[in-house]
């Protein structure tokens, strides 16, 4: 590294620096609380989100206003005698606990309809066969991928895809009754309710949507240690994201001086912690029970009771919260 010619690494004292900051003498678990800190850090700085919308911006692809004469008229195109098997499709739900599939309202040219659930990729994948298909056409024009940061991306990206949508099939009668647009809307189309339309097609796995919490328990030298991973699936009684926080105590000694507490991660159903917890001086775990409580402030978000004695100890477990202290 010194042969490099670096200005900032001239020196054994700034090789001693970058080895410091990247923390050999730590175990698995202090180097992961360290390191997870370190990016909370970061992501909260603003000079750093300053940076990223910088990089958005410049990297945001710059639209030609002249555009080449498509071959054929695009819209005039359409033979009107000729029926339409979709007459229409409309967004009319979406979903973030299911991979943000958007649930979609198909109606027919006898009038039935029927719903069916995409993600934004598969609807990418739509747009990219039908431009391969009918290059001379004029096509609607996609939504960008990208959205800029502290905007309401979903409700803009669900009107982007809505005017793609009418668009499309409203357009060229070969491209609305071609084989990939009748697949992608027809393919996986079902009569269930709208509340059950967001779970996973026919044939796939169902998802665990409890509420849970990841732990990693040690136990070494009468010290017990707990690294708090993650979280999934938690939601306010509302179904609102918490700003949750992990409580945790050690029974049968529930005063405050066992208590322990993490940060909280705001407004995420699925948070990530990483953080350290750690009782001194506990002769044994049997007969020891580990209580873990999730707030969002004062708001109770789930609880659950794990006896130590039948813990599996230096392992990665998923643990299911409750909706009581028991």
């Amino acid at each position: 590294m010194l042969h490099a010619g670096l200005p900032e690494l001239s020196g054994t004292e700034d090789l001693k620096y970058v080895y410091n900051n990247l923390r050999p003498q730590d175990t698995d678990l202090e180097a992961t609380s360290h390191f997870t800190k370190k990016i909370k850090e970061s992501l909260e700085c603003f000079p750093v989100k300053l940076n990223n919308l910088i990089h958005t911006l410049a990297q945001m692809p710059s639209i030609s206003l002249a555009k080449p004469a498509p071959q054929t008229l695009p819209w005039e195109s359409c033979p009107l005698h000729k029926t339409r098997t979709i007459q229409r499709a409309t967004i009319v739900g979406f979903s973030k606990m299911h991979h943000d599939l958007y649930l979609i309202e198909v109606t027919l040219s006898d009038n039935r309809k029927s719903l069916t659930k995409k993600s934004f990729e598969q609807f990418s994948r739509l747009h990219s066969q039908i431009q391969k298909q009918f290059s001379s056409l004029a096509l609607p024009e996609f939504p960008h991928w990208w959205h800029l940061p502290f905007t309401d991306s979903d409700h803009k990206r669900i009107r982007d895809l809505s005017h793609f949508l009418e668009q499309m099939l409203s357009g060229p009668y070969e491209v609305a009754n071609s084989d990939c647009v009748l697949s992608f809307f027809l393919s996986d189309h079902t009569q269930l309710t709208l509340e059950d339309s967001l779970l996973v097609d026919p044939g796939e796995k169902f998802p665990d949507n409890n509420p849970k919490v990841q732990l990693l328990m040690t136990y070494e030298d009468s010290k017990l240690t707990i690294l708090v991973k993650h979280m999934k699936n938690i939601h306010l009684p509302d179904g609102s994201p918490p700003s949750a926080h992990v409580e945790i105590y050690l029974l049968p000694h529930p005063s405050e001086v066992r208590r322990r507490k993490t940060k909280s991660v705001p407004k995420c159903t699925d948070p990530t912690y990483n953080e350290i917890v750690v009782y001194d001086e506990v002769s044994e775990l049997q007969g020891h029970v580990l209580m873990l409580i999730v707030k969002s402030k004062t708001v109770f978000v789930g609880a659950i009771n794990i006896h130590l004695c039948s813990v599996p100890l230096n392992e990665e477990k998923w643990y299911q919260l409750g909706n009581s202290i028991v």
